[in-house]
């Protein structure tokens, strides 16, 4: 409790709601937008932002004056950017590279992003021990800052000039008809948001109450669980890059979904801090599996003059009912205990993702 912020997983669920609720407004606009303008001013402007946001909760906290409120205000400004940079970002890719390397580039984004995960999960802990709360989100926005400089060399095609007469409204109308037409593309993004809800909702709400109230660790040893998480979801996206050709990419994101329905409510009965460690990175081999295959699927199968519509709506699946996904654990987790939700949680996503192998026999061999 730092500045009057309140305490519990009912706040830790609240605050998970504000980070990922922007993606709601935001998104789908910021997708619309990316097939209309320049895709790297929009990054760039998204990247400045998120370091004022962080810069200035750094300063709030320092100053002693940080509350509920203002922490919930800060994690929507945080979650806006997210809103706004992250579809816009995958949307360049298929712009720059050939389509029999889009997986590649997907992968060493998604590397990228993990590596940044296991060295900043490792380095918060640190910056927190040594610099206090404030202190790690100053150096956090000094970060973005150099990311935002580097982006500044990028260079992307041009968005056809034939699309600018259109209305936004009408635009926005054929990205979402092209997902719902599409039975392969539209039942990935379906389980994008199961996910979203049962995996990513209880993961980054409970799994740090757990290791602190049933395994007895501190802050760093909690984050350190990502670390393992991380370094498995690295290895897997190696592994699958290094393939020539992978068959079936469908069934294998079915069955990474799959796998992912034991893992969480393993994490919801383990007694050991080992125990947990092993089976966080065994879920980030399903989940570099998974993440990596499905935005290469949809992608591969879009057009480009609608990829950023269609990425957009992607991202909404995933990120905008995760907070959904949060709020939802807070809130079970402090009537049920956070274990039993976690175990829950993972009987359902395990039921769901079976019954998606059952009834969808094209999309298991959808490549």
């Amino acid at each position: 409790d730092e500045g009057g912020l309140g305490r519990g997983s009912e706040w830790s669920g609240a605050v998970f709601f504000a980070l990922g609720i922007p993606v709601l407004f935001f998104t789908i606009p910021a997708g619309v937008l990316a097939d209309r303008i320049n895709r790297r001013t929009l990054v760039l402007a998204s990247q400045i932002v998120a370091v004022a946001v962080t810069v200035a909760a750094g300063v709030i906290i320092v100053a002693g004056a940080m509350t509920t409120v203002l922490a919930l205000l800060l994690a929507a400004g945080v979650g806006a950017t997210i809103a706004v940079g992250l579809p816009v970002r995958n949307a360049i890719v298929p712009t720059v590279v050939d389509r029999d390397t889009l997986l590649k580039a997907i992968v060493m984004m998604s590397m990228a992003m993990n590596i940044s995960q296991i060295v900043g999960a490792s380095l918060g802990g640190l910056a927190i021990a040594v610099w206090g709360i404030g202190g790690a989100f100053i150096a956090q926005g000094v970060l973005l800052l150099v990311g935002t400089l580097a982006l500044i060399p990028l260079r992307v095609p041009t968005v056809r000039a034939a699309e600018q007469h259109r209305q936004p409204i009408q635009e926005l109308r054929e990205g979402m008809g092209f997902v719902w037409d599409h039975q392969g593309i539209r039942t990935l993004i379906i389980l994008l948001a199961i996910a979203g809800i049962f995996l990513i909702g209880p993961f980054g709400t409970l799994l740090p109450q757990i290791a602190k109230e049933e395994l007895g660790r501190n802050a760093f040893e909690a984050s350190l669980l990502f670390t393992f998480m991380g370094v498995g979801t690295v290895i897997s996206s190696l592994a699958i890059a290094s393939v020539p050709e992978l068959r079936n990419k469908g069934g294998w994101v079915i069955g990474t979904l799959i796998s992912a329905g034991i893992v969480v409510p393993l994490l919801g009965v383990s007694p050991w801090y080992p125990l947990t460690a092993g089976v966080m990175f065994c879920g980030g081999v399903a989940a570099g599996i998974f993440m990596n295959l499905n935005q290469t699927l949809v992608q591969a199968n879009t057009p480009p003059e609608i990829m950023g519509r269609v990425v957009s709506i992607h991202t909404l699946a995933f990120q905008g009912v995760g907070p959904f996904g949060g709020i939802l654990a807070g809130l079970m987790a402090a009537w049920l205990g956070a274990p039993t939700w976690m175990v829950i949680s993972g009987a359902i996503l395990f039921v769901l993702t079976t019954w998606a192998l059952v009834t969808q026999p094209a999309l298991r061999k959808m490549s």
